[in-house]
């Protein structure tokens, strides 16, 4: 479909449908059927009303003892976890409690550097309230009121504190309902959201809840599959999003710099700030940490061995909880275009993993997500000064400068017209039946349907395609890099690149070309005209001395990002994602994913630079590699053209 504005057509042919909450419910397949392949009858009752009743801890709303039921209240609980910490979060009423079909459960996480939601007035979560959802929102061991290290969703710690809230949830709230399909055992109706480290718990949880089962859906926004690949993608250290991350992280810590983020973690960034890369022994740390380690299912003896040397100082940094292949489950991913710390890839990989296990997974994109604060926020801020900049900023642009940024303001957390969170509340109300579930608007109900065989890419603020899944990874032709008549300055000759990156055309103008997915590179890096290639000598050093010896003669970096350029004036940055290609020598990679509509006018080409302020402190130390050449093919993702 091309336009977006197609939808509210399709919506007149979509069947939409209500379900109720009764004891004699029946409803269609279940969580992880994907789909409506066996009707049995679906018995659902409150935790008062199983053959062994639960009854809510003194002061909670009780269905037993018919008290505290007005609903809507929300308090604070107090746990101690399995490492002596506390565990912080607050309890988030249904605003009414059904004490027969009882109320689904809904487990809320923060962003990294944020605490759990207090007075829910206003949010997403008040929402889930009205629609007849408890919600537990949690603080996470570190931040907010919960003590411990930060140690980024450990199994061994993380994993633990959060099976022991849903364990309390299960044993101290009688109003929450249980379900179960014909003779099997009634189980808790639950789910999850939450958006980038709330987001990551989910999954953990899931995988950490295996015996049990008791999570039925997930809506993990902006959420990486593989901490290794995210934060340190081609070797090369994402250090902008690192240093961010360490403010966030000391910042929201009940403890800055005393507790805050884990020994083992300060030094990794110490190291890899140092040294320019992330030492060998981390690696395997943020490997364990990330869900991809439960989805590839090796077994421990397989692990490559977790190093520190202040581990002496941190916790537990073994395999303590097994990589076992996660159980079908019914996931919404949601990834922002434009996210330069979790990007597409990384949920592009999540949802096909999970969606080969067997539940009814699908993916939506927008234009939000985890935007680096770039120059065109700043300038917004100085008022008058716009008149002013912005005539200036633009003849420069004009005449083929590109301006030193990081990224520009997010855009609408939205794909097309479709709001994130009303498909997301439509999804989890498809999946759980809240006893007050909204109705959902028409464009919601064909978006959801739409979603089961297609993906939603957000091309900008009020615009969107829906792509086919395996066009997404599936790119065009393969097409040769034309000879570049400058090469690529790298090393410090690479800082050039902020006011002149490479443009290589691929493509010349031509009306209505869209790039939508995943590009693939096929490319070959060197010194120009220098046979000088010192990768093989260097791939013989131990590593240990790596990094202490940057100058190799291979430590080639550049960045390359998919660019439109109209005539001669500065090249734009499809969705500001580049891919680092790190050292000399033969590289075939997947690039980044776009999805960005180019004018008539625009040429589209690969934009290469040999310092990006993505990557702040990860250039280049190699003074032996002044430049380089690229020569290879590439394909790139042209919607239509697969």
């Amino acid at each position: 479909m091309q336009k977006w504005l197609a939808l509210p057509i399709l919506s007149l042919v979509v069947v939409m449908t209500a379900c109720s909450n009764n004891e004699d419910d029946v409803r269609s397949g279940g969580p992880g059927t994907g789909g409506p392949d066996i009707v049995q009858p679906v018995q659902r009752v409150s935790a008062s009303k199983l053959p062994t009743p639960i009854v809510s801890a003194e002061g909670a709303a009780s269905c037993a003892r018919n008290e505290a039921l007005e609903g809507g209240r929300n308090y604070r609980v107090e746990l101690t976890s399995a490492s002596g910490e506390s565990i912080i979060f607050q309890v988030i009423e249904p605003k009414t409690i059904n004490c027969t079909a009882g109320n689904p459960l809904m487990l809320h996480g923060h962003g990294f550097g944020g605490s759990r939601v207090v007075d829910p007035a206003g949010s997403f979560l008040e929402r889930l309230q009205d629609n007849g959802y408890a919600v537990i929102s949690i603080d996470q061991r570190g931040f907010g009121e919960s003590s411990g290290t930060v140690r980024v969703m450990d199994p061994n710690f993380e994993g633990r504190d959060l099976l022991q809230i849903l364990d309390w949830a299960e044993e101290n709230l009688d109003y929450l309902a249980h379900e179960r399909r014909g003779n099997e055992a009634f189980n808790l109706v639950a789910g999850a959201t939450g958006s980038s480290y709330g987001g990551m718990y989910q999954l953990l949880l899931h995988n950490m809840d295996r015996e049990k089962q008791r999570l039925d859906v997930l809506t993990p926004d902006i959420t990486p599959h593989d901490l290794r690949v995210a934060l340190n993608p081609g070797n090369t250290v994402k250090s902008a999003w690192a240093l961010l991350l360490v403010v966030g992280g000391e910042a929201g810590a009940t403890q800055p710099l005393i507790q805050g983020l884990d020994p083992v973690i300060k030094e990794t960034l110490l190291r890899g700030a140092v040294f320019n890369r992330i030492h060998d022994g981390a690696l395997p740390f943020f490997y364990y940490h990330s869900a991809k380690y439960f989805l590839d299912a090796k077994p421990v003896s397989e692990q490559d061995p977790i190093s520190f040397a202040a581990g002496s100082l941190s916790g537990s940094n073994a395999y303590e909880v097994e990589a076992v292949k996660p159980l079908p489950i019914d996931i919404l991913f949601t990834q922002g275009m434009r996210d330069t710390l979790f990007n597409f890839n990384e949920a592009w990989k999540s949802f096909t993993e999970y969606q080969a296990l067997g539940g009814d997974v699908r993916l939506f994109t927008h234009e939000s997500g985890h935007i680096l604060p770039g120059t065109q926020t700043v300038i917004s801020q100085l008022g008058p000064l716009n008149m002013v900049l912005d005539p200036l900023l633009g003849g420069l642009n004009s005449a083929g400068v590109s301006l030193p940024d990081l990224q520009g303001p997010a855009g609408s957390n939205a794909c097309g017209e479709l709001s994130r969170d009303d498909v997301t509340l439509a999804f989890l109300n498809e999946k759980l039946s809240p006893p007050s579930a909204e109705t959902n608007k028409p464009e919601v109900t064909a978006g959801l349907t739409l979603l089961k065989d297609k993906v939603c890419l957000s091309m900008g603020d009020k615009d969107a395609e829906w792509v086919d899944f395996d066009a997404i990874d599936a790119s065009g032709e393969a097409i040769a890099i034309p000879a570049s008549l400058i090469p690529v300055p790298n090393s410090v000759l690479g800082v050039t690149s902020l006011l002149a990156p490479t443009f290589i055309e691929i493509l010349p103008p031509a009306a209505g070309q869209t790039l939508a997915g995943i590009g693939k590179l096929d490319v070959n890096l060197a010194i120009p005209g220098v046979p000088l290639n010192g990768c093989d000598v260097a791939a013989m050093i131990p590593s240990v001395l790596k990094d202490i010896l940057p100058v190799t003669a291979c430590d080639a970096i550049i960045h390359v990002g998919w660019g439109a350029r109209r005539g001669m004036a500065a090249p734009r940055l499809l969705d500001e994602q580049i891919t680092p290609l790190r050292g000399l020598g033969a590289h075939q990679i997947d690039m980044v994913g776009v999805a960005d509509r180019i004018a008539d006018d625009e040429s589209v080409g690969l934009l290469v630079y040999g310092y990006n302020l993505q990557f702040l402190t990860s250039l280049s130390r190699d003074l032996l590699v002044p430049a380089v050449s690229i020569t290879g093919t590439v394909k790139p993702p042209l919607l239509g053209a697969n």
